[in-house]
């Protein structure tokens, strides 16, 4: 298996390849200019590209250095399109969601708000897409999927409208009592059943009357279909019930998420049995 890289990590890693030739090297050489939001996009594309690199994979490190150095030349340089790619169809929704997101926020005033951050959450979309496209490491997908949702958080909060000043509110409770909203699921979908925003939206409002909540994100599935694919739909109901609450305001830094395929069923049934009851994904919220 491939070593898991994140931005997180590289981004703070100061080793620099020596000589590595390929177009790596070339964009290593480079000095960034442009706006400081082009150079925030060149030293991410770079940590990017050197990890592709490592791993043995010189085609994305290819494309990941050559945005870097249309990056360094001050050229405008957009996300991947998911559109484009060959991702698998069932995660298409998901990523277009994000997508469009994304879009909309290289549209405000992220970029000047949010620099780092923006460019933080472009660069991570790329990795997501690029390993979303080759669909064999989970475990990669999801280090840059939750990187591009942690990013999109913190450009959220930095680019809101601040309110104007209003009376100092009441304390808040210190320890949240455990609560558990279950949002239910269409059949072999990532569609969520009508009513599923309303439960949303109390879930969020109750996790922001905490200052450190522990909030835990589940995807399940029913018995029907295979194991492999059931843990693999969960997974997406989780990833897109996050994206929802995320959107209305939820703390992505306390968010843990989980998908359990077709364990823990909530009725449990024999293998092969469709169970509304069991096609959920939920919201479980507790102090830390």
């Amino acid at each position: 298996m491939k070593k898991l890289v994140t931005l997180a990590v590289l981004g703070a890693a100061s080793v620099t390849l020596a000589a590595c030739g390929g177009k790596l090297g070339e964009a290593e050489k480079m000095s960034a200019s442009g706006s400081a939001y082009s150079k925030a996009l060149y030293n991410d594309y770079i940590a990017l590209s050197k990890g592709e690199y490592g791993e043995g994979d010189y085609t994305d490190s290819d494309r990941f250095a050559e945005k870097a150095m249309a990056a360094a030349m001050g050229e405008e340089v957009g996300p991947y399109n998911p559109g484009e790619w060959s991702i698998p169809a069932d995660r298409e929704p998901v990523m277009k969601g994000a997508y469009d997101r994304l879009v909309a926020a290289l549209n405000s005033t992220a970029k000047d708000k949010a620099t780092v951050q923006l460019a933080r959450a472009q660069t991570s979309f790329d990795c997501w897409v690029q390993e979303q496209e080759e669909n064999f490491q989970p475990d990669h997908i999801a280090a840059c999927r939750d990187a591009f949702i942690a990013a999109m958080g913190d450009v959220d909060k930095m680019i809101a409208v601040k309110p104007a000043p209003a009376p100092a509110p009441a304390p808040k409770e210190m320890v949240a009592k455990p609560m558990t909203w279950n949002i239910l699921f269409q059949f072999d979908s990532v569609k969520m059943l009508p009513g599923s925003a309303d439960k949303i939206a109390e879930a969020v409002k109750y996790v922001n009357n905490f200052k450190r909540p522990r909030v835990t994100i589940a995807g399940y599935t029913d018995t029907s279909g295979s194991k492999e694919y059931n843990a693999a739909l969960s997974e997406r109901r989780s990833e897109e019930l996050a994206l929802k609450a995320m959107d209305i305001g939820l703390n992505p830094q306390n968010v843990i998420m989980r998908s359990y395929g077709e364990d823990r069923l909530a009725e449990p049934t024999a293998d092969g049995v469709k169970n509304q009851a069991n096609r959920r994904a939920t919201i479980t919220v507790e102090s830390k």
